[in-house]
Order: C-alpha cells, then sequence, then structure tokens
C-alpha cells in the first residue's frame, strides 16, 4: 500500500509537467529558436532511434556534422539516409555498454583529429532482468553512467572536447526517487537488484556528475555541463521497460522531437546556471523532490572516484 500511494503521489505531481501537455503549454511563450550549427561538429550516442535521432536530426538540420554513435549498424545507415543531410551524419558503430568500444571510440576519434562541438550523452536503459556485460559490470549500470563518464573523460583528457563546447547528458524524472548511492550503482548480485531503483539510482548519478565536471572542467577548459530530462517521450525503451505506463499515458507521452527540444536549445545558448541545476523544457528545475533524497553519505567526488576504481579494475581484468 505503500508503495502505491507514492506511485499515485509521484504520478499525479509530475503527470501535467513532464507529458505533452506541459511541453505543449511551456512552448507557447517560447521565441523561435533560429540557432546555427554550421561547422559545429557533435557526438550522439544512442543515436538510432528514439530522443537521439530526433537530436541527430534537428542538429544536422540546423547544419552541424554530426557523429552518431549506437549499436546498430543498419539503423544507423537508415538514419543517415533518411535525415536529408547523408553527408553530415557520420554513422559509427559501438556497443556504449562496453568499456572496451567506449575506448576504442575516443581513440578512433583521436587518430582522426576529429574535435567536438557538443557531446550529448544520450544513451541509456531501463533492464528489469538482471544481466552483465562481457566485462562483468551490471548492464544497465554499464550503459546509464559508467561509460558515460569513461567517454566524457576521455575526449577531454585527449583535448577532444572544443573550448566552448557543451555536454549535455540526459537524465530522467526517475532520479526524484533516489538520492546519491554510489554503492548501490553496479549491482552485481541479481537478488539485490531491481531495475526501476538502479535506473533511478544512475540517472541520479548522472545530475551529480554534471556538477562535478562542471566545477573540475568547466572555466579550466571553457566547457558547459547540462544534466536534462526530456520528459515522458513515447520511445522504443519505454514500449519495452515500460509497457503498463505507456498503455495507460499514451496519449500524452512527447514525441521524439519534443524530448529533444531541450537539448538543442542548450547546445544553442549555453546559458550559464546553477551547476546542480535540473533542465526541462528550457528551464532549471530544482535537482531534488523530496526531502528524503537531499542527503547522501556519498558526494560527487566519491561517485567520480568509484567510477574510475571500475574501469581501472575492468582493465586490469582485459589485461590480465
Amino acid at each position: 500500500m505503500a508503495n502505491l500511494l507514492k506511485i499515485i503521489k509521484f504520478y499525479g505531481r509530475f503527470l501535467l509537467s513532464f507529458s505533452a501537455v506541459g511541453y505543449l503549454f511551456r512552448a507557447m511563450f517560447w521565441r523561435r529558436l533560429d540557432a546555427d550549427f554550421s561547422g559545429q561538429t557533435w557526438l550522439v550516442t544512442g543515436a538510432s532511434g528514439g530522443i537521439g535521432q530526433a537530436i541527430v536530426v534537428d542538429a544536422v538540420r540546423r547544419g552541424a556534422t554530426v557523429l552518431a554513435v549506437a549499436r546498430n549498424k543498419a539503423k544507423l545507415d537508415a538514419l543517415a539516409n533518411e535525415s536529408g543531410h547523408s553527408e553530415r551524419v557520420i554513422p559509427i558503430v559501438a556497443d556504449l555498454a562496453l568499456m572496451a568500444d567506449t575506448e576504442s571510440l575516443v581513440q578512433k576519434l583521436k587518430l582522426e583529429g576529429r574535435a567536438i562541438d557538443v557531446l550529448v550523452n544520450n544513451v541509456g536503459v531501463l533492464l528489469h532482468e538482471h544481466s552483465l556485460t562481457a566485462e562483468g559490470k551490471e548492464a544497465s549500470f554499464a550503459t546509464n553512467i559508467l561509460n558515460h563518464f569513461l567517454l566524457t573523460e576521455g575526449l577531454i583528457k585527449h583535448h577532444l572536447m572544443k573550448r566552448g563546447g557543451s555536454v549535455i547528458n540526459m537524465s530522467s524524472g526517475g532520479m526524484y526517487n533516489a538520492p546519491l548511492l554510489v554503492n548501490r550503482m553496479n549491482v552485481t548480485v541479481p537478488k539485490y537488484y531491481h531495475g526501476v531503483f538502479a535506473y533511478a539510482v544512475h540517472k541520479r548519478g548522472q545530475v551529480e556528475l554534471t556538477s562535478y565536471w562542471q566545477g573540475k572542467y568547466g572555466e579550466s577548459h571553457d566547457l558547459r555541463f547540462y544534466v536534462m530530462h526530456p520528459g515522458w517521450a513515447d520511445t522504443d525503451g519505454v514500449k519495452t521497460s515500460l509497457p503498463r505506463f505507456r498503455k495507460i499515458l499514451r496519449l500524452v507521452l512527447r514525441s521524439h522531437d519534443q524530448g529533444a527540444d531541450t537539448a538543442i536549445w542548450l547546445a544553442a545558448v549555453r546559458p550559464q546556471s546553477d551547476p546542480t541545476g535540473f533542465w526541462l523544457d528550457r528551464k532549471p528545475r530544482a535537482a531534488h523532490a523530496y526531502a528524503s533524497t537531499r542527503h547522501s553519505k556519498f558526494t560527487a567526488d566519491q561517485l567520480a572516484e568509484f567510477l574510475q576504481q571500475e574501469i581501472d579494475q575492468g582493465r586490469e581484468v582485459a589485461d590480465a
């Protein structure tokens, strides 16, 4: 009963705001966005469908060259062909659940001399069944935050993020249900794993990482780091991971373009904000909705240290 009341309270509080209703209401007060990304190079992960695909198409339409990263080559090729600007969509096949693929991606960009203006860490999964990657990491942890960290740190370390660039992390309103829990990031024992909560923990981690990166690299590298919520969009991930949620709310879920809008706006405007801000519909929102998530025994620095340790351990295993 307690869980049911919590769910009712959550949806009652956020339904209008996170649905297409909230988007359409707020959009009535926006000025037309005439952004020109000509000459810019973007890297978008999870680019083969949903919000990632919408970001690629809009960025390319506005003049950017986009490195579109995903696992499915056929879908990436279709995206390039259907974008209307195939010469500026560069498909890159990589499984960003794997550290080896993520590091290979960084090395590929380094060898090609590609510098990135906008990085969109969009790829993410909600897995109800516990599974481990070939590298021994819990699969949703590896996809949702570990390799976001590895990719972003790798690009910065190798000077592949241009000064004046932006990093946009795609989080979720689900993060409101969890505090920062470093000890629940990589749950390798199945009986302790709960997919929805793991997803919330990872998404909260993205918020904390954004603050960490802004403090560490923002001024010294002239970079802006943002974390955003796309709202509740009708993506393939929602169809497979949350079928009941989609069945009930399908008529008010956002389109892919609506979910992508704030990412495009952030890249164009590069607004200054509180580094702990959580962006939704072109405005920073509170990073906490409940008092219970405001306090944690962990810090963003400890999260970064933990992720680096996981990467170092993975490299040691691979080299053994």
